[in-house]
């Protein structure tokens, strides 16, 4: 198992347990709520913070599996050798939008840090949430721009074909 393997799912690990806090807060949330009439005060804080995390962090082992989303209505009606410069521009905008994430994320925490940023209930500041999420989308572009290069790098999904010969 290779660095970027460990590392995604250790970030992946690290999301398991922010959703089952999430799914916690939620379930808490909604018995006192309707059973008890009394709502947990700061639970919307602690659901939407986890939520980024969650998602953040979940995104290096999507990208390392190459998991994400994608439509191939046109794959089957080009040529072998347009479909890999199709794949080959796909991962390139991943590679481009995830870096592109992980850097306007970092300048935000930054940012937070500097103002003070605090959420309304519990004052808990949200730069070191927004700093987690930064660490956690340049991880996944690391490993989007490793595939870009290193093909073979990730599970046994189909690598990304770069070169252009059959």
């Amino acid at each position: 198992m290779g660095f970027l393997q460990r590392v995604s799912n250790g970030l992946a690990a690290f999301a398991c347990l922010v959703l089952i806090i999430v799914m916690t807060t939620t379930f808490v949330d909604v018995v006192g709520r309707y059973f008890f009439n009394s709502p947990v005060t700061f639970a919307v804080e602690i659901i939407q913070l986890g939520m980024g995390l969650l998602v953040l962090f979940g995104l290096a082992i999507t990208t390392l599996e190459r998991g994400h989303i994608a439509v191939d209505i046109v794959e089957s009606m080009v040529p072998q050798t347009i479909r890999k410069f199709f794949a080959l521009i796909a991962a390139l905008s991943g590679a481009v939008f995830i870096s592109l994430i992980a850097w306007r994320l970092w300048d935000r925490g930054i940012q937070f840090f500097s103002d003070g940023l605090a959420t309304d209930v519990l004052f808990l500041p949200v730069w070191p949430v927004v700093l987690l999420m930064a660490f956690a989308a340049g991880v996944a572009a690391i490993v989007a721009i490793g595939q870009l290069f290193i093909p073979s790098i990730g599970s046994d999904s189909p690598t990304l074909p770069l070169d252009l010969e059959d």
